[in-house]
């Protein structure tokens, strides 16, 4: 038997709103509080680059890494540009180490052990990922080696964590347009960390293109949630959408849900709350995306 709440949150209401080509007018308030090379103020797990034998550019390979990660639906960002505003003990944290060994044909073994840090200090180790790379490919750099570490060791951290498999993409493809996620702004309780991984995961299952950290040809998603003050026993809540290009902040459209939910019921944990929600929201978000161009990888 569901609860009022998930009762209520199942029967939103959307409502989709797409723009013309002429750009929105600028509003400097909406931008200025936001870097936009953060997917997340509060980041659900903050990845590192892997100790031990080292890459030879670990930051592009811990970006490549948490790219893979959200397109398998895991919301994620590299450390070292996080500006995450979250307490110490609400961070959760991916570290690695990495040893590397000598292979037949001129190649070298490269094996990642991944480690996932709780915020209580627990810690979960992985099962491990063995590569073969052409013979120093790992210390040099070399960025399509690093790019095909990232995706391997990720499908192997997803399929541990339990996520979507990830998307298909031909090594010769050209770039596409992909989507990134905004911080989720104005949710109470823990609204803005499950809502993210909510709607990355729905989005993913949709196959939608995602990306950390947004290009000219990208699009941006932004999330923002009003709960009104009490009225009786309720409060009514608005969740909207916004999606807009990258290049010029010229927003392609909306998509908006409300309701009414039991007074107080969001000050605490989403739970399946988010996962409705997010359910609700994407077949929108994704006709917006459509609109604007963007499709799956294997699409024409």
């Amino acid at each position: 038997m569901k609860s009022p709440l998930l009762a209520s949150l199942v029967l939103i209401a959307l409502t989709l709103t797409a723009c013309g080509p002429v750009p929105r007018p600028f509003h400097q308030d909406d931008k200025v509080s936001i870097d936009l090379r953060a997917p997340s103020t509060r980041s659900p797990l903050r990845v590192s680059a892997p100790e031990g034998d080292a890459p030879g550019n670990p930051r592009r390979f811990a970006l490549h890494f948490a790219e893979n990660l959200l397109e398998r639906g895991i919301a994620a960002e590299p450390d070292w540009f996080s500006l995450s505003g979250a307490p110490p003990l609400e961070i959760r944290r991916m570290t690695g180490t990495a040893s590397v060994g000598a292979a037949n044909d001129g190649n070298e073994r490269v094996e990642l052990a991944w480690r996932l840090l709780s915020p209580d200090g627990r810690e979960t180790p992985l099962a491990p990922t063995q590569l073969l790379l052409p013979a120093g490919a790992w210390e040099s750099g070399d960025e399509d080696s690093l790019a095909d570490a990232a995706e391997i060791s990720a499908a192997s951290v997803a399929r541990a964590l339990g996520a979507m498999p990830g998307l298909e993409r031909s090594s010769d493809a050209a770039p596409n347009q992909r989507l990134v996620l905004l911080p989720i702004e104005g949710a109470p309780g823990d609204g803005a960390e499950s809502l993210e991984r909510a709607i990355l995961r729905a989005l993913g299952e949709r196959d939608v293109p995602l990306a950390a950290l947004p290009e000219e040809q990208d699009l941006l998603l932004w999330c923002e949630v009003a709960v009104s003050e009490p009225r009786g026993p309720w409060q009514y809540v608005e969740i909207r959408w916004r999606l807009e290009r990258a290049a010029d902040f010229s927003e392609i459209g909306t998509v908006t849900q409300e309701n009414r939910v039991p007074m107080n019921s969001l000050v605490g944990p989403w739970r399946d709350a988010a996962v409705h929600i997010a359910e609700a929201a994407a077949d929108g978000i994704t006709d917006l995306l459509l609109q604007a161009g963007l499709s799956a990888p294997d699409q024409p």
